[in-house]
């Protein structure tokens, strides 16, 4: 790989990978301590520890108001820990904790709309990952008491290699000389279109499981290869609580997918996800899908799928947030030659600054091992590649309950085969939901 790769992934990933450490150093010791004392109950340290924090941020006694909220919900105390919690949302509305407490406890009075408000806002926090899928689910079964629910998304992507494609134009033949790689099998310029909605319904509901129906439409369409890609799911997610302090998540679900008008998948399977609260302002999540997919226009595809991911939540200030995720996809393909595994590890810094501005710094390294050598190899096939990623938006520029987020990613993959070297430049516009 070229030196110029190198440090355009090494400046982007490092930038994601180094936010932490440094915030870490700078603040978040005494979050920690804050943290450790609300565990604790130590709530004269508490006080101590919040004074301090408000005295040196200058924005008034923010974080006695977040620690008294907490006493007051652990208490059982949810009229005066609600009052608290917003005026701690509305002062620093990027901290995740406050809207834990508010959510709890605005549910435990019977107040749904404020409660499902407040993941509404938790929702638009935080980053694609374990995390936000259970919450993502806790909202809709919160919004869909009684009336269906509808929701949507939309991306668009200029690329230099749309298609992830080998930028080389000759392979290695070895003893049998260099070959010429096809012009279908190279890198393409192009913009990748990705948009979906969903409509959800609750079907039954206690006091501890709620069962919904949801039906999902997505759609792929890249300029490359002008192919026109929907898939079409019915999943039945249901919702419940374990012990204290965690939600889970488990979903059967099955998807069609078409290319154009032709059935290129069916997918059965069941996904499930699990949030669990550390402390206040610690959490670790858990997902997993375990699939049957069949491939009618490649049989040898066909098979079945893993895909596990955990991830650490943690708030570094009260303006930055934290995730770090590590997944795993293993592919067994009925032709064992196209058997795949897949290990990532992502960090994600976010940041809401004072004047509004809302920025994303994210790094992933990966690796992707095969079941059969590369052409001309003897040894099985591995890929390695790596992402950064940086995405923006600002609180004031919104259209409706949404805000536009333009992103900017650059992923360099290297291989043993020569189709899997590549890399490619995206910039992107999504929109995300406002707080």
């Amino acid at each position: 790989m070229g030196f110029s790769r190198i440090l355009a992934v090494g400046l982007l990933a490092g930038a994601a990978l180094f936010g932490p450490v440094a915030g870490a150093h700078a603040q978040s010791a005494s979050l920690a301590s804050l943290d450790e004392a609300i565990g604790a109950r130590d709530w004269g340290r508490a006080e101590a520890i919040a004074a301090q924090l408000d005295a040196e941020a200058g924005q008034g006694d923010v974080m006695a108001a977040y620690a008294a909220s907490v006493r007051h919900a652990l208490d059982g105390e949810c009229a005066e820990a609600v009052v608290l919690a917003d005026l701690v949302i509305g002062a620093v509305p990027f901290f995740v904790p406050p809207y834990l407490v508010a959510h709890r406890c605005y549910s435990d009075l019977g107040q749904r709309d404020m409660a499902a408000a407040r993941l509404g806002s938790l929702q638009a926090i935080l980053p694609d990952g374990p995390e936000r899928e259970v919450v993502s689910q806790l909202l809709q079964n919160a919004q869909s008491q009684g009336r269906p629910v509808f929701s949507g998304y939309f991306t668009v992507a200029p690329s230099t290699n749309v298609n992830r494609q080998t930028g080389e134009d000759t392979i290695d033949g070895g003893v049998w000389g260099p070959g010429q790689i096809p012009e279908e099998a190279r890198g393409k310029r192009g913009v990748l279109f990705s948009l979906g909605g969903s409509v959800a319904v609750e079907l039954a509901r206690s006091e501890a499981v709620s069962l919904s129906g949801v039906l999902r439409t997505d759609i792929r369409f890249s300029t490359a290869d002008d192919v026109f890609e929907p898939s079409f799911t019915a999943e039945l997610p249901i919702t419940f609580a374990v012990g204290e302090t965690a939600r889970a998540v488990v979903a059967p679900f099955a998807t069609v997918g078409l290319e154009d008008d032709v059935l290129d998948r069916t997918e059965v399977g069941v996904r499930s996800s699990l949030s669990l609260l550390l402390d206040a302002s610690q959490r670790l999540a858990f997902d997993l899908k375990l699939a049957a997919v069949d491939r009618p226009l490649d049989p040898g595809r066909s098979g079945l799928v893993a895909d596990g991911a955990i991830s650490y939540s943690t708030s570094l200030s009260p303006n930055t947030n934290l995730t770090t995720t590590a997944r795993a996809v293993y592919n067994h393909t009925d032709d064992e030659t196209l058997r795949t595994l897949v290990g990532t590890l992502r960090a994600r810094v976010d940041t809401l600054f004072d004047n509004g501005l809302l920025v994303g710094v994210e790094g992933t390294i990966g690796q992707r091992w095969h079941w059969r050598p590369a052409p001309f190899q003897l040894e099985d096939q591995v890929d390695r590649f790596a992402t950064g990623r940086i995405e923006a938006s600002h609180r004031d520029f919104t259209i409706g309950p949404l805000m536009p987020s333009i992103y900017y990613e650059y992923t360099n993959s290297w291989s043993d085969n020569v189709f899997y070297d590549y890399e490619s430049h995206d910039i992107g516009l999504t929109l995300r939901a406002s707080f």
